[in-house]
């Protein structure tokens, strides 16, 4: 089966100098601080945003998206897939944002994102 082609959504707490860099290496990223009408949106309503203009969404709030993940599948609600950041793979030091953005350069390249409705641990390469 072909994977469908598909773009990310940075949650707030991710820098939008992540998707700028994504960018310019022609893959298809926004971050949710580059729209001032996406800024504080509550997690479950920025999952509905993502999933309507299918965007696999990226986050390190495992916290609170995995029980909406876990609620939205027990009721057979679809989204664009999840990708977790955790402070265990990237901590937040000065080599953070250069990990996360090889680390999804590498998902991008090799067309790895999550299936539709499916959530994926982001892994650090070269670790």
């Amino acid at each position: 089966m072909t994977r469908r082609q598909q773009g990310l959504l940075l949650d707030e707490m991710l820098s939008g100098e992540i998707a700028a860099q994504l960018r310019a290496k022609d893959h298809d990223v926004l971050a949710v601080v580059e729209d001032p009408a996406l800024i504080g949106m509550p997690e479950e309503e920025l999952l509905v945003h993502a999933a309507t203009i299918r965007r696999c969404l990226v986050t390190a709030n495992v916290r609170d998206f995995a029980p909406i993940h876990a609620s939205w599948s027990s009721q057979g609600r679809r989204h664009e897939g999840i990708v977790y950041l955790v402070h265990q793979a990237f901590p937040s030091d000065r080599s953070f944002l250069g990990a996360v953005i090889k680390a999804l350069e590498a998902l991008l390249d090799a067309g790895r994102l999550p299936a539709e409705s499916g959530e994926y641990y982001l892994s650090r390469q070269g670790a």
